[in-house]
């Protein structure tokens, strides 16, 4: 078993080192950065594990740890403790906080959901936060500056709505008469 384990390290550690001088590596294993496989500037498609802390530029596939840092895109399934994409996400993260600076297309599931920008697909959690939506959030507390789709939870808040909002509190700040209406919002 430890001849095994040695050997599959060498042979990771060989293909990251190979890969990466194209800046781009198929397998990434991280302790903490800087104590990965290969360089936080180098992108990962494939499988990205983080045991603690990792970072890399782009991740296509599956990103598995506590801390998962992505400096730009990222495309494919990602599970943390914390889920953070400095640019775009496409596909889906899960864990106590999902973080993406800019654009997401996908799903985010955790106790706290955020999208710096536009989001197409749906937020999951206790707090979900958008500049704008398409699609749907659910949780305790949802807003978004616009939003498109539907919104469920105690507390919808957004500027402009086209669409439903179900909840104790929902609030359309923009509008001109009935701003914030219990149980049931719509706007066509």
């Amino acid at each position: 078993m430890r001849k095994w384990v040695m050997m599959s390290s060498v042979v990771c550690l060989g293909m990251g080192m190979t890969v990466a001088q194209a800046n781009q590596a198929p397998v990434q294993v991280s302790l903490v950065t800087p104590l990965q496989v290969v360089a936080p500037e180098t992108s990962v498609t494939g499988l990205r594990l983080n045991l603690i802390y990792g970072r890399n530029e782009n991740v296509s596939g599956v990103d598995i740890g506590l801390f998962n840092n992505t400096s730009g895109a990222f495309t494919g399934y990602g599970m943390g403790l914390v889920n953070y994409t400095g640019s775009e996400l496409y596909g889906g993260q899960e864990g106590l906080v999902n973080w993406v600076r800019q654009n997401a297309q996908g799903i985010q599931a955790g106790a706290v959901n955020k999208v710096g920008e536009q989001l197409a697909g749906g937020q999951f959690g206790l707090v979900n936060w958008t500049d704008a939506m398409e699609g749907v959030q659910l949780g305790l507390f949802n807003r978004a500056a616009d939003a498109v789709g539907i919104q469920v939870g105690l507390l919808n808040m957004t500027q402009h709505l086209s669409g439903v909002q179900i909840g104790v509190l929902n609030v359309v700040s923009r509008r001109e008469h009935f701003r914030a209406m219990p149980i049931l919002n719509l706007a066509w």
